[in-house]
Parts: structure tokens; C-alpha cells; sequence
């Protein structure tokens, strides 16, 4: 699986030469790499729930719709993000400083922090599903029988054994390899899905047409908002192009491969299955079909390699509140990365499925898409005020992101809650 944060590490150690003017022509990239790097962060977890939201929220119809207004607002804080930013702009944390001042620069910080932590516990509930389908293959449906087998032990084994050792390193360059498995992951994911539909054709599948409550057509928001934000990786990659110009043909090639992706999924995925696919679309497949396997492995290798990259991030995040220098103190990342580690494994071993951690994570997703690029662009018209239409315009565009920005995570959250409350999400096809 990618990750909405693979950019924002890889990247920070390069980040330091951005304001050396001798070494700026080394750190220049095609927009064609740009947009590969966006399309990496932005394509995850987002990519199995997504057919699983189109039937939250009443069908292909509605569903689409929503996503396509969704996408044109993406690609406008796209744009509010390389107008606002300057070469000496590092990071979205940068950024927001910047712009915005010390007090919204640690609100981002804080919400970068729990979208990272949230992210997390949704790579481990992925490592479940992913083991419950090679274990339903390799041993049978009958494994969970055996103590030693039970999904929610081999989730914390197979995590403490794989994925523990790798996150305490000061840098994760050596992950860079092993996370471009992401991207053959998804590319199989997103050719198989519609592969499977046009071959089995099936007759007997449920679909809505309108959405059970006039309410539900909203529970596509947070699936989007978080299969859409690469916002926070955007800012560096947008940095190290040479031309404005190229940052809009990365931001409108990587958003053509992210809507062909999402829809070929989210709508070949719905109409095999219906109303009763899966949180995890890989789920709602035979297991025991050799190319739905081999993504089930793909998946897993993934988010095994991507879970250390997605903490370093956090971390980076955490240190950003402390006044010494975050590279000496071996303890206080050791400590970080402990607590980190076993409270979000805690998490996933009781959260039953990805579909109520992506519900939360859509909120602060929404935050990053809409809320703080448009106090940026507010606070950047303010800067250099000279009454015109044009600075007008931006002010109302500004004003106008913060307030839908707003809207959408209050309702995403106001909705998980309710969700929780009468567990209409809880359900998930787990065997142990």
C-alpha cells in the first residue's frame, strides 16, 4: 500500500539544500516524476474502501458526482498551494508557518500528528485482512481454530518481527526501494478489480440506486478526502520543479491517474459485488484465486514497508515541538517510537475493519485539502493587499475553502460517531 506520506519523508533529507542557491539546479525534477511521487503518496487505503463507500452513500450515480466535485476542488488547492508557496518553503508545516503564523502552524503540526497516528492503525488492520485472506488460502478456512493463528496475534508477531526493527532509523532512505512495491501493488490492484468484473460478469448482484437516508450521500466524503490528500507531500515536490508550469502538469497528470484509478475500482468493484462488498474490496474475493492472491501478498509487503516511513513522519512532527535538537536524543525517539508502535497496534487489534479508521482520518484529510490552504491563501492576499477583483475574488475562493473545509470535517466527524454509536459499521467479514 502507499501511503499519503511517503514524499514528506523520503524528501526531508534533501529539503536542507533547497535554500543553497549553488546546489537549487541538482534539486530540480520532470513534472512527469512530480506527478508520479504525488500519485504515489495519495494512492492507498483509500483505493480498497473506496467501492465500499460508493455503497454507503447510494450508489454509482450520486457517488460520482460527488466525487467529481470533490476532485475539482482538490486540484484548486492544488493550484492555491504552488501560488502560495516559495522555494524556501520545506514542507506544508513550512508553509503554514509562513502564511499563517506560529499558532496555526502548531494546529497543523498537532493534525498532521493524528492523521499519521490514524494512518497507522489503518496499516495494521490492512496486515490483518491481508493475513485472514493468505491464511484462508495456505491453511483453510478453518485456520482460526488453531490459537496460534488467531488474526489478531499474527497482526502484532508478524508486525513486531517485520515491521518493529525498521522504525527507529534516523532516516528511512533505505526504505525508498522496498516502497516502490507500492506502486506495482496498486497498479495490480487497479488492473485486476476491472479485469475480474468484465470476466465473471455477475447477474445476481444488488445495487442501490438511491441512498437509504438523504444523509448517506455524504459518507463518500471522508473515503475521497482521504484517497485524494497528497497535499501535505505536495509542497516539497512542487518546490524542487523548475517552472509554475510544471507544477500544473504534475498536479493534472497525477489527478487524471487518481480519478481513472478510484473510478475503475470503485465502480467495477460495486458492480461485482454490490451491496455486499467489502470494507476491503480484496476481501470480498475467492482467496483462493491465484491473482487475487498475489495481490493479498502485494498489499501486505506494502504496508509492512510503509508502516516505518508513515511514523517517521510523526515523529518528525512530535519533534517539531521540542526546543533541542531531535537528532541527539536517542532515548526520546526510542521513546516516541515505542508508545507510538504498540498503542496504534492496540488499536488496530480492536478496530474491526479500515472503513471506521479512514471515516476519522477523512476529517483531518479535509483539513489539509481545504481548511489550511485556505487560511494560506487569505492570509497571503493580506500580505501584499491592493484592492483589485483579482484579490477579491481570492479573499471569497479563501473564505470559501476554510468554510467547506469546516463543514466536511465537522459532518465526517459528527457522522463516525453516530456510525459508532449504533455500530452499522462494525460488521466485517473477519473468520477469527
Amino acid at each position: 500500500m502507499s501511503i499519503q506520506s511517503d514524499i514528506l519523508a523520503i524528501m526531508n533529507d534533501e529539503n536542507v539544500s533547497l535554500i543553497v542557491p549553488e546546489k537549487k539546479k541538482e534539486l530540480h525534477m520532470s513534472w512527469i516524476m512530480a506527478a508520479g511521487l504525488i500519485v504515489n503518496a495519495a494512492m492507498g487505503a483509500g483505493l480498497l474502501n473506496i467501492a465500499k463507500a460508493y455503497d454507503e452513500a447510494g450508489g454509482i450515480v450520486i457517488s460520482s458526482i460527488l466525487h467529481a466535485i470533490v476532485v475539482l476542488l482538490v486540484i484548486g488547492a492544488y493550484a492555491i498551494l504552488f501560488v502560495c508557496c516559495d522555494k524556501s518553503t520545506s514542507s506544508y508545516e513550512m508553509f503554514v508557518l509562513n502564511k499563517c503564523g506560529k499558532f496555526w502552524q502548531r494546529v497543523c503540526s498537532v493534525c498532521i500528528i493524528l492523521y499519521m497516528y490514524g494512518l497507522s492503525i489503518t496499516f495494521f488492520i490492512i496486515i490483518g485482512d491481508q493475513l485472514d485472506r493468505f491464511l484462508t488460502f495456505a491453511v483453510g478456512v478453518n485456520y482460526c481454530s488453531h490459537w496460534y493463528l488467531d488474526r489478531r496475534l499474527m497482526i502484532i508477531v508478524t508486525s513486531i518481527i517485520l515491521v518493529f526493527p525498521l522504525c527507529f532509523s534516523k532516516t528511512i532512505k533505505f526504505l525508498q526501494i522496498p516502497s516502490m512495491l507500492g506502486v506495482l501493488a496498486i497498479i495490480y490492484v487497479v488492473i485486476m478489480v476491472p479485469v475480474k468484473y468484465f470476466s465473471q460478469r455477475p447477474t445476481d448482484v444488488i445495487i442501490k440506486k438511491y441512498p437509504d437516508s438523504w444523509t448517506d450521500i455524504f459518507l463518500v466524503l471522508p473515503t475521497m478526502c482521504f484517497s485524494y490528500q497528497a497535499h501535505v507531500n505536495a509542497v516539497p515536490v512542487f518546490v524542487s520543479l523548475r517552472t509554475r508550469a510544471d507544477c500544473i502538469k504534475a498536479t493534472l497528470a497525477s489527478t487524471i491517474i487518481l480519478i481513472c484509478s478510484y473510478c475503475l475500482v470503485a465502480v467495477c468493484g460495486y458492480l461485482t459485488f454490490g451491496t455486499k462488498v467489502e470494507h476491503d474490496i480484496l476481501m470480498s474475493y475467492d482467496p483462493r484465486s491465484p491473482p487475487v492472491l498475489i495481490a493479498v501478498i502485494m498489499v501486505a509487503i506494502k504496508t509492512y514497508t510503509a508502516y516505518p516511513v508513515n511514523l517517521f513522519c510523526g515523529r518528525t512532527a512530535l519533534d517539531s515541538f521540542s526546543t533541542t535538537d531531535p537528532g541527539q536524543s536517542i532515548k526520546r525517539r526510542v521513546l516516541i517510537v515505542c508508545l507510538w508502535f504498540f498503542t496504534t497496534l492496540a488499536g488496530a487489534v480492536f478496530l474491526p475493519n479500515i472503513s471506521l479508521a479512514i471515516h476519522y482520518l477523512g476529517a483531518l484529510a479535509a483539513s489539509f485539502i481545504f481548511i489550511f490552504p485556505g487560511l494560506c491563501l487569505y492570509f497571503h492576499i493580506e500580505q501584499q493587499w491592493i484592492y483589485s477583483w483579482q484579490n477579491l475574488f481570492a479573499i471569497i475562493v479563501a473564505i470559501f475553502y476554510v468554510a467547506i473545509g469546516v463543514f466536511i470535517t465537522i459532518l465526517t466527524l459528527v457522522q463516525s460517531l453516530m456510525t459508532d454509536i449504533s455500530a452499522k459499521g462494525s460488521t466485517s467479514k473477519q473468520i477469527c
